[in-house]
Protein backbone atom coordinates (compact mmCIF):
# COMPACT_ATOMS: atom_id res chain seq x y z
CA UNK A 1 0.00 0.00 0.00
CA UNK A 2 1.79 3.36 -1.10
CA UNK A 3 1.72 6.07 1.32
CA UNK A 4 -1.25 8.37 -0.67
CA UNK A 5 -3.32 4.88 -0.30
CA UNK A 6 -2.95 4.78 2.92
CA UNK A 7 -3.78 8.05 4.34
CA UNK A 8 -7.07 8.26 1.79
CA UNK A 9 -7.81 5.01 3.99
CA UNK A 10 -6.78 6.86 7.35
CA UNK A 11 -9.42 9.55 6.18
CA UNK A 12 -12.08 7.13 5.18
CA UNK A 13 -11.64 5.24 8.37
CA UNK A 14 -12.25 8.46 10.49
CA UNK A 15 -15.15 9.76 8.47
CA UNK A 16 -16.84 6.55 8.99
CA UNK A 17 -16.07 6.93 12.49
CA UNK A 18 -17.75 10.07 12.48
CA UNK A 19 -20.38 8.81 11.01
CA UNK A 20 -21.00 6.37 13.84
CA UNK A 21 -20.27 8.50 16.55
CA UNK A 22 -22.90 11.23 15.25
CA UNK A 23 -25.47 8.44 14.88
CA UNK A 24 -24.43 7.21 18.53
CA UNK A 25 -24.95 10.87 19.77
CA UNK A 26 -28.43 11.21 18.07
CA UNK A 27 -30.00 7.17 19.64
CA UNK A 28 -27.98 8.28 22.99
CA UNK A 29 -30.39 11.49 23.11
CA UNK A 30 -33.40 9.52 22.40
CA UNK A 31 -32.65 7.43 25.26
CA UNK A 32 -31.38 9.49 27.51
CA UNK A 33 -34.59 9.11 29.58
CA UNK A 34 -34.12 5.15 29.58
CA UNK A 35 -31.56 4.08 32.33
CA UNK A 36 -30.09 0.97 33.13
CA UNK A 37 -29.48 -1.26 35.96
CA UNK A 38 -26.30 -2.84 34.49
CA UNK A 39 -22.98 -2.08 36.26
CA UNK A 40 -20.74 0.78 34.45
CA UNK A 41 -23.61 2.18 32.98
CA UNK A 42 -23.90 5.72 31.98
CA UNK A 43 -27.12 7.82 32.38
CA UNK A 44 -26.37 10.87 33.23
CA UNK A 45 -26.59 13.42 29.50
CA UNK A 46 -24.20 15.55 30.63
CA UNK A 47 -21.50 12.52 31.23
CA UNK A 48 -22.73 11.14 28.27
CA UNK A 49 -21.52 13.80 26.36
CA UNK A 50 -18.38 13.86 27.45
CA UNK A 51 -17.81 10.62 27.04
CA UNK A 52 -18.89 10.89 23.48
CA UNK A 53 -16.61 13.92 23.50
CA UNK A 54 -13.19 11.55 24.85
CA UNK A 55 -13.69 8.91 22.61
CA UNK A 56 -13.53 10.90 19.78
CA UNK A 57 -10.23 11.58 20.69
CA UNK A 58 -8.60 8.52 20.08
CA UNK A 59 -9.54 8.65 16.03
CA UNK A 60 -8.65 12.60 15.83
CA UNK A 61 -5.51 11.72 17.25
CA UNK A 62 -4.94 8.70 15.20
CA UNK A 63 -6.06 10.59 11.15
CA UNK A 64 -3.76 13.65 12.25
CA UNK A 65 -0.69 10.91 13.15
CA UNK A 66 -1.24 8.67 9.81
CA UNK A 67 -1.57 12.14 7.84
CA UNK A 68 2.01 12.44 8.50
CA UNK A 69 2.82 9.59 9.27
CA UNK A 70 0.61 6.79 6.73
CA UNK A 71 2.92 3.87 7.87
CA UNK A 72 2.96 4.40 11.49
CA UNK A 73 1.47 1.93 14.18
CA UNK A 74 0.55 4.48 16.81
CA UNK A 75 -1.65 6.30 14.42
CA UNK A 76 -2.83 3.24 13.55
CA UNK A 77 -3.77 1.87 17.09
CA UNK A 78 -5.48 5.10 17.66
CA UNK A 79 -7.61 4.88 15.02
CA UNK A 80 -8.45 0.75 15.85
CA UNK A 81 -9.11 1.89 19.68
CA UNK A 82 -11.33 4.69 18.49
CA UNK A 83 -13.35 2.40 16.34
CA UNK A 84 -13.85 0.08 19.60
CA UNK A 85 -14.92 2.31 22.05
CA UNK A 86 -17.62 4.19 18.90
CA UNK A 87 -18.95 1.04 17.77
CA UNK A 88 -19.21 -0.11 21.91
CA UNK A 89 -21.40 3.05 21.80
CA UNK A 90 -23.91 2.00 19.34
CA UNK A 91 -25.58 -0.24 22.40
CA UNK A 92 -27.72 2.85 22.48
CA UNK A 93 -29.07 1.51 18.77
CA UNK A 94 -30.10 -1.46 20.80
CA UNK A 95 -31.61 0.34 23.60
CA UNK A 96 -33.72 2.09 21.25
CA UNK A 97 -34.31 -1.05 19.30
CA UNK A 98 -34.85 -3.23 21.95
CA UNK A 99 -35.88 -1.36 25.31
CA UNK A 100 -37.65 2.10 24.06
CA UNK A 101 -39.35 0.44 20.57
CA UNK A 102 -38.57 -3.12 20.64
CA UNK A 103 -38.81 -4.79 17.37
CA UNK A 104 -38.30 -0.86 15.38
CA UNK A 105 -34.64 -1.51 14.60
CA UNK A 106 -33.38 -4.20 12.22
CA UNK A 107 -30.29 -5.76 13.69
CA UNK A 108 -30.64 -4.54 17.03
CA UNK A 109 -29.89 -7.58 19.08
CA UNK A 110 -26.65 -8.05 16.88
CA UNK A 111 -25.36 -4.40 17.34
CA UNK A 112 -25.84 -4.76 21.24
CA UNK A 113 -23.99 -8.52 21.51
CA UNK A 114 -20.79 -7.12 19.77
CA UNK A 115 -21.12 -3.46 21.40
CA UNK A 116 -21.45 -4.85 24.72
CA UNK A 117 -17.74 -7.26 24.11
CA UNK A 118 -16.08 -4.20 22.35
CA UNK A 119 -14.75 -2.60 25.76
CA UNK A 120 -11.87 -5.57 25.72
CA UNK A 121 -10.11 -4.70 22.78
CA UNK A 122 -10.76 -0.79 23.12
CA UNK A 123 -8.99 -1.43 26.70
CA UNK A 124 -6.97 -3.62 25.77
CA UNK A 125 -4.91 -1.83 22.67
CA UNK A 126 -4.85 1.07 24.56
CA UNK A 127 -3.44 -0.93 27.82
CA UNK A 128 -1.07 -3.04 25.97
CA UNK A 129 -0.31 -2.58 22.26
CA UNK A 130 -0.11 1.12 22.79
CA UNK A 131 2.55 0.89 25.56
CA UNK A 132 4.20 -1.81 24.22
CA UNK A 133 5.00 0.68 20.70
CA UNK A 134 5.25 3.79 22.15
CA UNK A 135 6.92 6.15 20.65
CA UNK A 136 8.34 4.63 17.63
CA UNK A 137 6.01 1.99 16.60
CA UNK A 138 8.52 -1.25 17.61
CA UNK A 139 8.69 -3.41 20.13
CA UNK A 140 11.74 -2.17 23.04
CA UNK A 141 13.60 -5.65 22.00
CA UNK A 142 12.40 -8.92 19.88
CA UNK A 143 12.37 -10.31 23.55
CA UNK A 144 9.09 -8.65 24.35
CA UNK A 145 6.90 -10.72 21.27
CA UNK A 146 5.91 -12.97 23.41
CA UNK A 147 4.24 -10.14 25.28
CA UNK A 148 2.32 -9.06 22.14
CA UNK A 149 1.01 -12.46 21.76
CA UNK A 150 -0.12 -12.86 24.96
CA UNK A 151 -1.98 -9.48 25.02
CA UNK A 152 -3.23 -10.23 21.15
CA UNK A 153 -4.76 -13.82 22.62
CA UNK A 154 -6.41 -12.30 25.61
CA UNK A 155 -7.98 -9.89 23.37
CA UNK A 156 -9.28 -12.19 20.55
CA UNK A 157 -10.37 -15.22 23.19
CA UNK A 158 -12.17 -12.63 25.25
CA UNK A 159 -14.07 -11.23 22.82
CA UNK A 160 -15.03 -14.29 20.86
CA UNK A 161 -15.91 -15.53 25.04
CA UNK A 162 -18.03 -12.47 25.39
CA UNK A 163 -20.03 -12.78 21.82
CA UNK A 164 -20.28 -16.83 21.45
CA UNK A 165 -22.02 -16.87 25.26
CA UNK A 166 -25.24 -18.19 24.91
CA UNK A 167 -28.56 -17.35 26.86
CA UNK A 168 -30.05 -13.97 27.59
CA UNK A 169 -27.94 -11.41 27.58
CA UNK A 170 -29.16 -9.47 31.01
CA UNK A 171 -25.44 -8.43 31.74
CA UNK A 172 -25.85 -6.69 28.78
CA UNK A 173 -28.59 -4.76 29.80
CA UNK A 174 -31.28 -6.84 27.69
CA UNK A 175 -32.59 -9.76 29.76
CA UNK A 176 -35.33 -10.35 27.30
CA UNK A 177 -32.97 -10.77 24.39
CA UNK A 178 -31.40 -13.65 23.36
CA UNK A 179 -27.64 -13.89 22.26
CA UNK A 180 -28.01 -14.25 18.55
CA UNK A 181 -24.44 -15.34 18.13
CA UNK A 182 -24.61 -17.88 21.15
CA UNK A 183 -23.42 -21.23 20.46
CA UNK A 184 -25.31 -23.66 23.25
CA UNK A 185 -23.10 -26.75 22.38
CA UNK A 186 -20.00 -24.80 23.81
CA UNK A 187 -21.45 -23.22 27.10
CA UNK A 188 -19.27 -25.11 29.70
CA UNK A 189 -16.46 -24.24 27.46
CA UNK A 190 -17.11 -20.35 27.31
CA UNK A 191 -18.05 -20.36 30.58
CA UNK A 192 -14.29 -21.35 31.58
CA UNK A 193 -13.07 -19.29 28.83
CA UNK A 194 -14.24 -15.82 30.36
CA UNK A 195 -11.24 -16.49 32.88
CA UNK A 196 -9.30 -15.02 30.18
CA UNK A 197 -10.14 -11.88 30.90
CA UNK A 198 -8.35 -11.93 33.82
CA UNK A 199 -5.33 -12.32 32.26
CA UNK A 200 -5.82 -8.86 30.49
CA UNK A 201 -4.75 -6.92 33.95
CA UNK A 202 -1.83 -9.43 33.76
CA UNK A 203 -0.46 -8.43 29.78
CA UNK A 204 -1.24 -4.60 30.95
CA UNK A 205 0.88 -4.54 33.59
CA UNK A 206 3.82 -6.21 31.52
CA UNK A 207 3.30 -4.05 28.87
CA UNK A 208 3.87 -1.46 31.43
CA UNK A 209 7.04 -3.17 32.15
CA UNK A 210 8.31 -3.28 28.72
CA UNK A 211 7.17 0.78 28.52
CA UNK A 212 9.81 1.05 31.38
CA UNK A 213 12.48 -0.83 30.09
CA UNK A 214 12.23 1.13 27.01
CA UNK A 215 12.11 4.48 28.93
CA UNK A 216 15.61 3.37 30.67
CA UNK A 217 17.38 2.84 27.47
CA UNK A 218 15.70 6.18 26.01
CA UNK A 219 17.72 9.39 25.32
CA UNK A 220 16.08 12.35 26.42
CA UNK A 221 14.06 13.78 23.63
CA UNK A 222 12.04 10.11 24.56
CA UNK A 223 11.74 9.66 27.49
CA UNK A 224 9.99 13.02 28.10
CA UNK A 225 7.51 11.31 24.96
CA UNK A 226 7.06 8.48 27.10
CA UNK A 227 6.37 10.62 30.51
CA UNK A 228 3.53 11.80 28.91
CA UNK A 229 2.39 8.69 28.26
CA UNK A 230 3.48 6.70 31.45
CA UNK A 231 1.59 9.80 33.13
CA UNK A 232 -1.98 8.86 31.69
CA UNK A 233 -1.59 5.32 32.21
CA UNK A 234 -0.91 6.06 35.61
CA UNK A 235 -3.58 8.03 36.08
CA UNK A 236 -5.81 5.92 34.42
CA UNK A 237 -4.68 2.68 36.18
CA UNK A 238 -4.94 4.76 39.81
CA UNK A 239 -8.91 5.43 39.10
CA UNK A 240 -9.51 2.01 38.18
CA UNK A 241 -7.09 0.55 41.20
CA UNK A 242 -10.07 2.28 43.47
CA UNK A 243 -13.48 2.15 41.48
CA UNK A 244 -13.08 -1.46 40.60
CA UNK A 245 -13.04 -2.65 44.16
CA UNK A 246 -15.60 -0.57 45.74
CA UNK A 247 -17.70 -1.67 42.89
CA UNK A 248 -17.07 -5.33 43.74
CA UNK A 249 -17.82 -4.57 46.82
CA UNK A 250 -20.19 -1.91 47.33
CA UNK A 251 -22.43 -3.41 44.34
CA UNK A 252 -21.87 -7.03 42.79
CA UNK A 253 -24.97 -7.37 41.21
CA UNK A 254 -27.93 -4.91 40.25
CA UNK A 255 -28.05 -1.09 40.04
CA UNK A 256 -24.89 0.94 42.03
CA UNK A 257 -25.89 4.26 43.82
CA UNK A 258 -25.39 7.44 42.89
CA UNK A 259 -22.09 8.00 44.30
CA UNK A 260 -20.68 4.46 42.51
CA UNK A 261 -21.82 6.05 39.03
CA UNK A 262 -20.56 9.39 39.48
CA UNK A 263 -16.77 7.31 40.50
CA UNK A 264 -17.72 5.05 37.24
CA UNK A 265 -17.75 7.73 34.97
CA UNK A 266 -14.98 9.25 36.48
CA UNK A 267 -13.38 6.30 35.58
CA UNK A 268 -14.41 6.29 32.16
CA UNK A 269 -14.03 9.87 31.04
CA UNK A 270 -10.17 9.29 32.28
CA UNK A 271 -9.40 7.30 29.36
CA UNK A 272 -8.95 10.41 27.33
CA UNK A 273 -5.82 10.75 29.49
CA UNK A 274 -4.74 8.33 26.55
CA UNK A 275 -4.95 10.46 23.59
CA UNK A 276 -4.28 13.22 24.79
CA UNK A 277 -1.05 12.32 26.13
CA UNK A 278 0.02 11.25 23.01
CA UNK A 279 -1.00 14.77 21.22
CA UNK A 280 1.03 16.46 24.15
CA UNK A 281 4.13 14.52 22.64
CA UNK A 282 3.31 15.25 19.81
CA UNK A 283 3.06 19.16 20.24
CA UNK A 284 5.63 19.81 22.40
CA UNK A 285 8.54 16.90 21.73
CA UNK A 286 7.65 17.00 17.61
CA UNK A 287 7.44 13.08 17.74
CA UNK A 288 5.95 12.48 14.16
CA UNK A 289 5.98 16.29 13.13
CA UNK A 290 2.95 17.25 13.06
CA UNK A 291 3.04 19.70 15.53
CA UNK A 292 2.05 22.84 12.97
CA UNK A 293 -0.82 21.08 11.81
CA UNK A 294 -2.29 20.43 14.99
CA UNK A 295 -1.44 23.66 16.23
CA UNK A 296 -3.45 25.22 13.23
CA UNK A 297 -6.20 23.11 14.24
CA UNK A 298 -6.18 23.58 18.09
CA UNK A 299 -5.37 27.28 16.90
CA UNK A 300 -8.74 27.72 14.73
CA UNK A 301 -10.91 25.02 17.06
CA UNK A 302 -10.74 27.20 19.68
CA UNK A 303 -10.65 30.59 17.70
CA UNK A 304 -14.07 29.47 15.87
CA UNK A 305 -15.79 28.52 19.38
CA UNK A 306 -14.53 31.80 20.76
CA UNK A 307 -15.84 34.26 17.59
CA UNK A 308 -19.02 31.38 17.72
CA UNK A 309 -19.88 32.54 21.79
CA UNK A 310 -19.40 35.88 20.95
CA UNK A 311 -21.76 35.98 18.42
CA UNK A 312 -24.21 34.21 19.94
CA UNK A 313 -24.03 36.37 22.68
CA UNK A 314 -23.67 39.69 21.05
CA UNK A 315 -26.87 38.74 19.02
CA UNK A 316 -28.96 37.82 22.17
CA UNK A 317 -27.86 40.63 24.39
CA UNK A 318 -28.28 43.61 20.92
CA UNK A 319 -31.63 42.21 20.27
CA UNK A 320 -32.78 42.66 23.55
CA UNK A 321 -31.25 45.80 24.52
CA UNK A 322 -32.40 47.08 21.19
CA UNK A 323 -35.93 45.84 21.26
CA UNK A 324 -36.24 47.23 24.90
CA UNK A 325 -35.21 50.35 23.71
CA UNK A 326 -36.12 51.47 20.33
CA UNK A 327 -38.41 48.52 19.60
CA UNK A 328 -36.11 47.27 16.49
CA UNK A 329 -35.96 43.77 14.84
CA UNK A 330 -33.56 41.50 15.11
CA UNK A 331 -32.14 41.96 11.92
CA UNK A 332 -30.25 45.46 13.06
CA UNK A 333 -28.65 42.87 16.34
CA UNK A 334 -27.35 40.28 13.80
CA UNK A 335 -25.83 42.75 11.27
CA UNK A 336 -24.20 44.90 14.14
CA UNK A 337 -22.43 41.55 15.74
CA UNK A 338 -21.36 39.63 12.14
CA UNK A 339 -19.20 43.38 11.62
CA UNK A 340 -17.96 43.12 14.86
CA UNK A 341 -17.25 39.31 14.57
CA UNK A 342 -15.33 39.96 11.61
CA UNK A 343 -13.05 42.71 12.75
CA UNK A 344 -12.20 41.13 15.67
CA UNK A 345 -11.21 37.83 13.64
CA UNK A 346 -7.50 38.71 12.67
CA UNK A 347 -6.71 40.42 16.23
CA UNK A 348 -8.43 37.22 18.43
CA UNK A 349 -6.24 34.88 15.90
CA UNK A 350 -3.38 36.33 16.74
CA UNK A 351 -3.59 36.34 20.44
CA UNK A 352 -5.14 32.66 19.97
CA UNK A 353 -2.16 31.95 18.02
CA UNK A 354 0.43 33.04 20.53
CA UNK A 355 -1.19 31.19 23.64
CA UNK A 356 -0.97 27.95 21.19
CA UNK A 357 2.53 28.54 20.73
CA UNK A 358 3.42 29.75 24.00
CA UNK A 359 1.87 26.51 25.71
CA UNK A 360 3.34 24.01 23.16
CA UNK A 361 6.00 25.20 20.56
CA UNK A 362 7.83 26.93 23.48
CA UNK A 363 11.06 27.09 20.77
CA UNK A 364 9.33 29.03 17.99
CA UNK A 365 7.83 31.63 20.50
CA UNK A 366 11.00 31.93 21.93
CA UNK A 367 12.68 32.93 19.10
CA UNK A 368 9.84 35.01 17.36
CA UNK A 369 10.20 37.10 21.31
CA UNK A 370 13.94 36.97 20.72
CA UNK A 371 13.73 38.83 17.25
CA UNK A 372 11.26 40.99 18.61
CA UNK A 373 13.57 42.37 21.08
CA UNK A 374 16.43 42.16 18.69
CA UNK A 375 14.79 44.65 16.14
CA UNK A 376 13.73 46.93 18.91
CA UNK A 377 17.51 47.46 20.24
CA UNK A 378 18.73 47.93 16.14
CA UNK A 379 16.78 51.51 16.32
CA UNK A 380 18.47 52.38 19.60
CA UNK A 381 21.87 50.83 19.53
CA UNK A 382 24.53 52.92 17.63
CA UNK A 383 27.88 50.41 18.49
CA UNK A 384 29.04 48.25 15.62
CA UNK A 385 30.72 46.28 18.18
CA UNK A 386 27.80 45.87 20.46
CA UNK A 387 25.35 45.11 17.92
CA UNK A 388 27.63 42.72 16.43
CA UNK A 389 27.99 40.23 19.37
CA UNK A 390 24.51 41.07 20.11
CA UNK A 391 23.56 39.80 16.14
CA UNK A 392 25.90 36.21 17.00
CA UNK A 393 23.82 35.80 20.15
CA UNK A 394 20.64 36.07 18.37
CA UNK A 395 21.25 33.88 15.71
CA UNK A 396 22.80 31.60 17.94
CA UNK A 397 19.44 30.59 19.78
CA UNK A 398 17.49 31.45 17.52
CA UNK A 399 18.47 28.54 14.42
CA UNK A 400 20.79 26.81 16.41
CA UNK A 401 23.31 26.42 13.57
CA UNK A 402 26.64 24.41 14.24
CA UNK A 403 28.72 27.26 13.57
CA UNK A 404 28.18 31.33 13.59
CA UNK A 405 30.74 33.47 12.19
CA UNK A 406 30.08 37.25 10.95
CA UNK A 407 31.86 39.15 8.49
CA UNK A 408 31.71 42.87 8.35
CA UNK A 409 32.84 44.70 5.19
CA UNK A 410 35.17 47.09 5.77
CA UNK A 411 35.50 50.77 4.56
CA UNK A 412 36.73 51.61 0.83
CA UNK A 413 39.58 54.12 1.51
Amino acid sequence: MSDRTARLAAWGAFALYLAMWVMDAVFGYLTRNLGSDTDWSVSNLVVVAAFGMVILTFPVAGVLICNRRPRSRIGWLLLAAGACWIMGGATVYSDYGLRLHPGSLPGADVVAVIGSALWLPAIGLCGTYLLLLFPDGRLPSPGWRWVFYLSTFVMVAGTLSLVLTPGLMGDSGYPHTMNPFGVGELATVLHYAHGVLFLLPVAMALSAAGLVVRFRRAGPVERAQIDWLAAAAGGVVAVYAVVLPVGVVVSPSGRPPVWLQAMEAVALLSFGLIPAAVLVAVLRYRLYEIDVLIRRTVTYTVLAALLGAGYLAGIWLLGTLLRSLTGASGALAVTITTLAVWAAFQPLRGHVQSGVDRRFARERYDSARTLEAFGGRLRDELDLETLRGEMVTVVDETLRPAHVSLWLRGERA
